[in-house]
């Protein structure tokens, strides 16, 4: 049988969806290093650091969730998800290749910084 007989096509909500788990999961992946890291300095003077989170909503269609950690070895580290949809404007899609009929757009991505503390 030919390899194409065994893929499955997903349809574009499916496809989202995937792209949005596949992101949330690496971000739970990458905190869970930097709280590695932070468990092998701890001492009972000075705890490892752990990541907080806050849920954002955008107006317009979609949100996110921000993990923030402030610890021994990391001053400050943020990992952020964000998945959002919306309409562009008028003026805005008329900037923007292929969207000058259905300015739709979908988004989602994760942002990371780190900030080491100054020894």
């Amino acid at each position: 049988m030919a390899p194409e007989a065994h893929q499955i096509e997903l349809s574009m909500a499916e496809k989202k969806s995937c792209a949005s788990d596949w992101f949330r999961a690496l971000r739970d992946d990458i905190c869970a290093a930097f709280e590695a890291i932070e468990d092998l300095a701890a001492t009972p003077q000075k705890p490892a650091g752990r990541f907080e989170r806050k849920s954002w909503d955008r107006d317009g269609g979609g949100g996110g969730e921000m993990s923030l950690m402030r610890g021994r070895v990391f001053e400050k580290v943020g990992v952020n998800i964000s998945t959002v949809f919306g309409v562009f404007s008028d003026d805005f899609k008329s900037k923007v290749r292929g969207a000058e009929n259905d300015g739709s757009f979908w988004a989602s991505g994760i942002s990371l910084v780190a900030h080491m503390q100054n020894p």
